[in-house]
């Protein structure tokens, strides 16, 4: 049976891959912070490690003995840049150079985002595109795929680059859901724009993770120098790229809304409104799901990605439609009752 090591599996979307991979036979072993706060793995079976990404010795024994690392761990939300690039850049340096010091080095799957690319424009973004990353966010990842790429010469590495992720269980996409069934409201950020979004469900990226393992190609390690990855970077995405207004309707057709009422956000209201947001998470000491980082990727255009990379190479493609999937979501909020 073949080994695997999982960082953020007690995360949303952790949850989704931890599942596939125990699905597709691998004995799993979990990176956490603490035993306490993670019973559910042990539910599982799984074996459980407690380390911390911005400790590199603590990870020394926990890549061991394995086939695959998939590195989903990292920070959505922080208080400062530094505490972004400290997790999501200096950790993956951390865990990559772990396993770079092994006599036979697993596979590593380092789930990145599109925020470390950038924009799309009114083109879909490729692997090719050159990167600008607008948000700290973006840039704390970016860090992390270089770290990666430049470790790639004795790891075998590849980087996914998920757009926006959601699926049932998630607390961040929840709040664009929520007021859509409270209230038939869709705030939508620089409307007079026509933004565009791609999208994946957090079960079709665990589907493109283990693509990626069984088959994918590895990152060039001289391309830790270029502004874009030759080869071993994939974007996953549903085909289905609709302007953000659009979306309000798509959830109000999955929660039984006749009509949705479109609210434009001006780029400035989003801004000043995450500034605050900022504000009040730093005096209470634990970030938000909202901030200026947040409004600024918002105001920054569209976000869009081209999937014919990863339909070519691995042969993926989306189990049902994006339709389908959005009211899945629904349907796992209302069971849940976290409307």
């Amino acid at each position: 049976m073949q080994r695997a090591l999982l960082t953020g599996a007690t995360g949303f979307v952790g949850n989704y891959v931890l599942n596939a991979l125990l699905a597709d036979g691998f004995e799993v072993r979990c990176l956490v912070r603490n035993l306490e706060r993670s019973q559910s793995l042990k539910r599982q079976g799984v074996e459980r490690f407690v380390g911390d990404l911005s400790r590199p010795e603590t990870l020394k024994d926990v890549v061991k003995d394995l086939d695959l690392v998939v590195h989903l761990g990292g920070l959505m939300t922080a208080l400062t840049s530094n505490e972004f690039e400290r997790i999501n850049g200096q950790g993956t340096q951390h865990l990559v150079a772990a396993c770079a010091e092994l006599e036979s080095p697993p596979v590593f799957i380092l789930i990145s985002s599109i925020a470390a690319a950038g924009t799309s424009g009114d083109q879909l973004r490729n692997e090719m595109d050159p990167v600008h990353p607008i948000s700290h966010y973006g840039r704390s990842k970016r860090t992390g795929e270089l770290a990666a790429a430049a470790a790639a010469d004795r790891v075998p590495v590849t980087i996914m680059r998920p757009p926006f992720v959601f699926g049932g269980g998630d607390r961040s996409g929840f709040y664009i859901f929520r007021p859509v069934k409270r209230f038939g409201i869709h705030p939508v950020p620089g409307m007079r724009h026509r933004r565009k979004i791609s999208l994946i469900h957090a079960e079709d990226l665990a589907t493109s993770i283990l693509l990626a393992a069984h088959g994918g190609t590895r990152v060039d390690a001289t391309d830790a120098n270029r502004s874009f990855f030759s080869q071993g970077c994939y974007f996953v995405a549903d085909d289905a790229t609709p302007l953000y207004s659009d979306l309000g309707d798509m959830i109000g057709t999955a929660v039984g809304r006749a009509s949705v009422v479109k609210l434009p956000v001006p780029d400035t209201l989003a801004r000043t409104l995450g500034g605050i947001a900022t504000i009040m998470s730093r005096l209470r000491g634990r970030p938000g799901v909202f901030s200026l980082d947040k409004a600024r990727e918002g105001a920054a255009g569209s976000w869009t990605c081209s999937t014919e990379k990863i339909k070519q190479e691995l042969h993926f493609k989306t189990s049902v439609s994006l339709e389908d999937r959005l009211q899945a979501t629904v349907d796992w909020y209302l069971e849940h009752r976290w409307f």
